[in-house]
């Protein structure tokens, strides 16, 4: 069965297997043995078809092998390995955390049967650790995940260098201290986790196999290291090793265009934080090569697309380069069509196409850019309902050129539409949502200006309410509270215009003065503040 795969080689053996241990009743001095390999079939048979039977006559046939087997018997440890290894495998399966328990509860019984310094004791450490960290994974208990990383700690005294085993022990340790880290923010966790992968890298020279992976290891660790806390020296670390990595893996390897990807997205992180043109030049070279790895119908190809896309969007930003534009929008057309409804992914594209088709008709006024960025917006909101967690900025992002086509046309139901979008938007987003202020000061300038076209005193007095609750949401010293205070003052000043009330102008020239404090030279609107003070003076 081994060598051709015959399912009936395999049913044929298992049923040979049963038919010796018939044989061999207890006490017989091989019945355990006999048991053994009767389970030893039907794990194979399991791994083949996934009969769950098969799987749960093998536990049943190891632990009445295990109870053949009694200490200080000499096969006890392999026969409890053997079903800790099996109960683990059904909780992998069917997620039973009892089968789980047990599996830890053998493999202590068995770390027992090898004190130090017996060479085996590693293995059993190490069994015990991935259960306990499965087990953390799976309820969230700290004090699972602490042992874990002290069992696994043991386990790497046991194997000093050059042991063959030890780099994998060291990576055991820095996987688990990634989980601790990811849970609980130590710093110090993840400061360990890159020394460790250090020293299990210097025990995998080149040529050897796993270096690309310890490469790739540190690579992701001081990746995180540096969106954790800022550090530039670790982003060029994790760039060196990149490329490092990217040398093992020549075309065309299947890794390639992971690693391609993995080296374009730090270089474009270290373009946004030192604004070096030749980072970013390089990562949307490198991505297109990643995307030549990927042809159609390769499943991480729209990913390549968007990859290229943004990295474009940015190389537009910076230099408003348009044919960047003009090709960020056709690799993102490409991407949509290989996320067809009910793609999880397809309301991304959509909005991503709409915003650049936005930024389109701002850079050339293209009038069907703008209508067709409308429609992908209505498109994206209708795949996102309520409770959707990304409802509330479609909703804004659909409001937006709605506006901005009333602006162009004054079509006033555009502006109405606007107006009736943000205020869903504003009820998903209840205090203290991070977008509730940006939300009030939508809402609030969409009503100033209709009330500027149309007239209407309720939406000049709720575009004032709107704002205050904006300003109460912005304390100081948030850099968004003198632009709430500028917008109130604003509507103060017009309804001044409409009503003459003299308190409405004072308050106004004060919520001038208190924003032209928070805007001290060299503020960019510093001049504007002063100007808005003069105008109501």
């Amino acid at each position: 069965f081994e060598q051709s795969g015959r399912h009936e080689d395999l049913d044929k053996a298992i049923s040979l297997y049963r038919e010796a241990v018939e044989l061999l009743p207890a006490p017989h001095p091989r019945r355990s043995s006999a048991l053994n390999n009767t389970a030893v079939a039907l794990r194979l048979r399991f791994l083949a078809s996934g009969r769950q039977e098969d799987l749960e006559e093998e536990i049943s046939l190891r632990r009445e092998a295990l109870e053949l087997l009694p200490a200080p018997h000499p096969d006890r440890f392999s026969s409890l390995d053997n079903i800790a290894i099996a109960l683990w495998r059904y909780f992998k399966e069917y997620g039973r955390g009892e089968d789980l328990d047990e599996a830890i509860s053998l493999d202590r019984e068995a770390l027992e049967l090898r004190p130090a310094p017996h060479p085996e004791r590693s293995i059993p450490l190490n069994n015990i650790a991935v259960s306990l960290r499965t087990r953390f994974q799976a309820s969230g208990r700290q004090e699972d995940l602490d042992e874990a990383i002290s069992l696994y700690q043991e386990a790497v005294e046991l194997l000093p260098a050059p042991h063959p085993r030890r780099s994998s022990a060291l990576n055991n340790i820095a996987d688990t201290l990634r989980l601790r880290f990811l849970a609980s923010g130590r710093q110090e966790d993840l400061e360990e986790e890159i020394s460790l992968r250090r020293e299990a890298l210097e025990l995998l020279p080149a040529p050897h196999p796993d270096r690309f992976s310890s490469l790739d290891n540190i690579a992701i660790a001081l990746w995180r290291c540096f969106k954790e806390y800022g550090r530039g020296e670790d982003l060029d670390e994790a760039i060196s090793l990149d490329r490092e990595a990217l040398e093992l893996l020549p075309a065309p390897h299947p890794e390639r265009s992971t690693s391609l990807n993995n080296l374009a997205t730090a270089l474009s992180a270290r373009f946004e934080l030192s604004g070096r043109q030749e980072d970013l030049d390089e990562a949307i070279s490198l991505h297109r090569e990643a995307l030549e790895l990927r042809p159609a119908p390769h499943p991480d190809r729209s990913a390549s697309l968007n990859d290229i896309a943004g990295d474009l969007w940015t190389r537009f930003v910076a230099s408003g380069r348009q044919e960047d534009l003009d090709e960020e929008i056709s690799l993102h057309r490409e991407e949509l069509e290989l996320r067809p409804a009910p793609h999880p992914e397809r309301s991304t594209s959509l909005s991503n196409i709409a915003a650049s088709l936005g930024a389109r008709f701002e850079a050339s006024g293209r009038q069907e850019d703008l209508e067709e960025a409308i429609s992908l917006h209505r498109e994206a909101l209708e795949l996102r309902p309520a409770p959707h967690p990304e409802r509330s900025a479609s909703l804004t992002n659909t409001a937006l050129p709605l506006w901005t086509r009333f602006e162009q046309f004054g079509r006033h139901a555009d502006l109405d539409e606007a107006i009736s979008l943000q205020r869903e938007a504003l009820e998903l987003r209840p205090a203290p949502h991070p977008d509730r202020s940006a939300s009030l000061t939508d809402i609030a300038a969409a009503l100033t200006t209709r009330f500027v076209v149309s007239g209407r005193q309720e939406d000049l007095e709720e575009a004032t309410l709107l704002q205050r609750e904006a300003l109460e949401l912005r304390p100081a010293p948030l850099p968004d509270q003198s632009s709430s205070l500028k917008n109130i003052a604003g509507d103060l000043g017009t309804r001044f215009e409409q009503s003459g009330r003299r308190e409405d102008l004072d308050e106004a020239i004060s919520l001038y003065r208190e924003a032209l404090e928070l805007r001290p030279a060299p503020h960019p609107d510093r001049s504007a503040s002063l100007n808005n003070i003069a105008d109501d003076l």
